[in-house]
């Protein structure tokens, strides 16, 4: 089986995807998230370069969990539960520029989101039930520099995030559709991708950085992250995998606005991902569906990461 490089290499703009809008990540970070959305990064042929001068693609996710406990625009909230749809379309674009060996490439992605949240808000040793929800356009990302590198089967990967501020934000709401902080993830990949077998095999080590919250006096603290799959091809056309991820905080939430403490995370999942790819006229289409469920969880939330995505590229 020789599968066609396109396929593929469509498919990897889902690691271009970096998390960046409110989905719940538990106690730890401000409001019981980060900008570390679990299953953006791993995907098929997670570090192959594009095919195309140009790729698309769009994801649609949904996010649900609760928690016991978190900080929300400097309130302390309990048992929450949080419902996250998002609508986010990526764009890179691939030069005739070489770097360091590799091929460069850029990009931004753009989110739309939609948060619901319900839980017990803490005032004064007392409780009462609030609920809140937001709409509208998150936290820009900007990807300045993507690099990849190509030996055989071995494919490398480098890539830069910036996650601009964007996103509406007011400490007058339990929810916003921003973060209101910047935040900086680099990310290096590795995919082992054999043509002739089907074989699929991918980890991604991303390193993320968050600013201070200057409205709140919350700084989140920094997330190493793994994501890992492992894919088979059946066809030039239909290909199944496991993808899963872990994340660790490794040093605490900080500032005056940390009321809980540092409340440092630990988390991993896994789940089933398929591909179809097809052909609407002359354009190649690539669709990808994946589920990961969270099977651990310390001091964040704990739930159910749904994608259901397509890509193309030119």
């Amino acid at each position: 089986m020789n599968i066609r490089r396109g396929f593929a290499t469509s498919a990897f703009c889902s690691f271009l995807t970096l998390a960046v809008l409110p989905v719940p990540a538990g106690h730890a970070a401000e409001g019981g998230y980060s900008n570390y959305i679990p299953g953006t990064y791993g995907d098929f042929g997670m570090a192959l370069e594009p095919a195309g001068k140009l790729t698309l693609r769009n994801d649609l996710y949904y996010y649900g969990a609760d928690t016991e406990q978190s900080v929300r625009s400097g309130r302390s909230v309990f048992d929450m539960d949080l419902t996250f749809f998002m609508n986010f379309t990526t764009l890179v674009y691939k030069p005739e520029v070489q770097f360091l060996g590799g091929q460069y490439a850029f990009g931004v992605f753009i989110p739309l989101v939609y948060v619901e949240l319900e839980a017990d808000l803490g005032t004064r040793g007392m409780t009462r039930g609030v609920e809140d929800d937001a709409a509208g356009l998150g936290d820009l990302v900007w990807i300045p520099i993507l690099l990849y590198w190509n030996h055989g089967n071995l494919n490398a990967s480098f890539a830069q995030f910036i996650v601009s501020p964007t996103g509406d934000y007011s400490t007058n709401n339990l929810v916003n559709a921003g973060l209101n902080y910047w935040s900086f993830d680099s990310n290096v990949a590795v995919t082992y991708f054999n043509g002739e077998t089907g074989q699929d095999y991918s980890v991604n080590l991303g390193w993320l950085y968050n600013t201070e919250n200057e409205d709140t006096d919350y700084q989140t603290g920094q997330e190493l992250h793994v994501d890992y799959i492992a894919n088979q091809w059946f066809s030039e056309t239909f290909a199944l995998g496991v993808e899963g991820f872990y994340m660790d905080q490794i040093n605490g939430d900080s500032g005056s606005g940390a009321v809980l403490g540092d409340f440092k995370a630990q988390a991993a999942g896994i789940g089933p991902a398929v591909l179809w790819a097809t052909k609407f006229g002359k354009q190649d289409v690539t669709f990808i569906a994946k589920w990961l469920h969270e099977f651990h969880a310390e001091n964040r939330l704990e739930g159910d990461n749904v994608f259901l995505s397509f890509s193309m590229d030119w």
